[in-house]
């Protein structure tokens, strides 16, 4: 799988950060699916995969963990990345024992989430729609 190929969705509630990290992938040959809440990515069309989640914790409604726990419960959790701002420990915790790729603290360094994505790239592939 190449940065070409890979579409990467993006749960953030930030809407600037939400376009910086849309124009980061662009420019490094990633596809994006943007979405502005965990709602808004639970009701998108179902053929709408992507390789990897890049995932905030605090997004308003259903909290970025509680996205996780869902995807996970249905199998059909991708890869993910969180990316938050809070400094909690009990959060990051549960984020890997369900089992996120990679937990970035804000502010995080272009090259930490890319790093992270490149991690995705060499997994086993899964098969389309999950």
């Amino acid at each position: 799988m190449t940065s070409a190929q890979t579409v990467v969705a993006i749960v953030e509630n930030d809407a600037a950060l939400l376009k910086a990290l849309e124009r980061l992938l662009r420019a490094c040959g990633y596809g994006s699916r943007l979405y502005a809440s965990a709602e808004q990515y639970l009701a998108r069309p179902q053929g709408e995969a992507a390789a990897c989640l890049v995932l905030d914790i605090d997004l308003g409604g259903i909290s970025g963990i509680e996205l996780q726990q869902r995807l996970v419960e249905q199998g059909t959790a991708p890869p993910i990345i969180f990316i938050t701002s809070q400094a909690d420990a009990a959060s990051q915790r549960r984020a890997q024992a369900l089992g996120c790729l990679a937990f970035l603290h804000k502010p995080f360094t272009s090259s930490d989430l890319l790093g992270a994505l490149q991690a995705v790239a060499r997994l086993p592939q899964r098969p389309r729609g999950t």
